[in-house]
């Protein structure tokens, strides 16, 4: 028996606290939004942790523990010690960031967009195909964060 998550509730602190994370991650420079003006702490937070209700209580514990702290030095000391939590971090706040529309139009994406498909092969498979070059390859890993 599966069981439906509890609707997620940022309390006032929890938006006060990814608003200055926000703020400090994505601010606003180059004529691109803030985190802050792209309504992240305001609106767009609540969807994705209703999308994505297993992160709620990671990141509201990066937010409670970001309160006692300056949030820059929170988010290098962050980045350097733990990066699995700033991970967590940047993972909800970009993505808050993205739904909003006002960065979407200025970013000029439309969301994923469906293409029709007439049941034929796709050349892009086939063994010749553009694909065979990363086949060929094989596997490759880089890491994302610098580790020391």
């Amino acid at each position: 028996m599966t069981t439906t998550p509890l609707p997620v509730e940022l309390t006032d602190d929890d938006r006060e606290a990814a608003y200055l994370l926000g703020e400090e991650l994505i601010p606003a420079q180059n004529g691109e939004l803030s985190a802050d003006q792209a309504g992240v702490s305001a609106q767009f937070l609540d969807q994705v942790l209703e999308l994505r209700p297993d992160l709620t209580p990671g990141f509201q514990a990066v937010l409670r523990h970001s309160r006692e702290h300056e949030p820059r030095a929170f988010c290098e000391n962050l980045a350097e010690h733990e990066p699995d939590q700033f991970q967590l971090l940047t993972f909800v706040l970009a993505g808050a960031y993205l739904m909003s529309p006002k960065v979407r139009a200025r970013l000029k994406y439309r969301g994923q967009i469906g293409e029709p498909q007439a049941g034929e092969a796709q050349p892009e498979y086939s063994e010749n195909g553009p694909l065979h070059q990363v086949r060929d390859r094989g596997p490759i890993y880089r890491p994302t964060l610098h580790q020391k």
